[in-house]
């Protein structure tokens, strides 16, 4: 299990470097603000940072796992997780789907709760609905009004 960890996080760090790479030649900006490229290399430097997080904690444990992973290796076995995994794709497929005619902001607000819920059924549906809207609310002003990022927007004009 020690060599997939390596790999994956391995993969994780070489994949962010590529983004990266690839976003650069997108163009990072200019005068007229953010170009296409700022968000990927961003995107890209999470990536290839969290795989070399990884890939040190990995080699100053020794592959042992750490306090708090031993939840990881009872999910799998657990009943419904296939379920729930499936949920969460069918979830997120739905909400690619649905951003064109809801917009960015609202299709976050309604599809966040029930991510959050898929993932912690053990969670009230009114800390679901309140995480949904502030994470859907806080990355609405972070791009859409922070930063100018035009985003699709829905019926009620956000």
């Amino acid at each position: 299990m020690a060599r997939i960890d390596l790999a994956v996080s391995l993969f994780w760090f070489l994949l962010g470097l590529a983004l990266c790479q690839q976003s650069v030649a997108l163009g990072l900006g200019g005068p007229g603000g953010p170009g296409s490229g700022l968000f990927p290399l961003l995107a890209g430097l999470l990536m290839a940072a969290g795989g070399a997080g990884l890939m040190i904690r990995h080699v100053l444990t020794g592959g042992r796992p750490v306090p708090g992973e031993e939840i990881a290796a009872q999910f799998w076995p657990a009943q419904g997780a296939m379920l729930r995994v499936g949920a969460l794709i069918i979830v997120l497929v739905l909400m690619i789907l649905t951003v064109p005619m809801l917009g960015f902001a609202l299709t976050g607000a309604a599809g966040l709760p029930v991510l959050f819920r898929v993932i912690a059924p053990e969670a009230p549906w009114w800390k679901a609905i309140l995480v949904g809207a502030l994470a859907a609310g806080g990355v609405h002003l972070l791009f859409a009004v922070a930063l100018g990022t035009p985003l699709p927007r829905g019926p009620l004009g956000f």
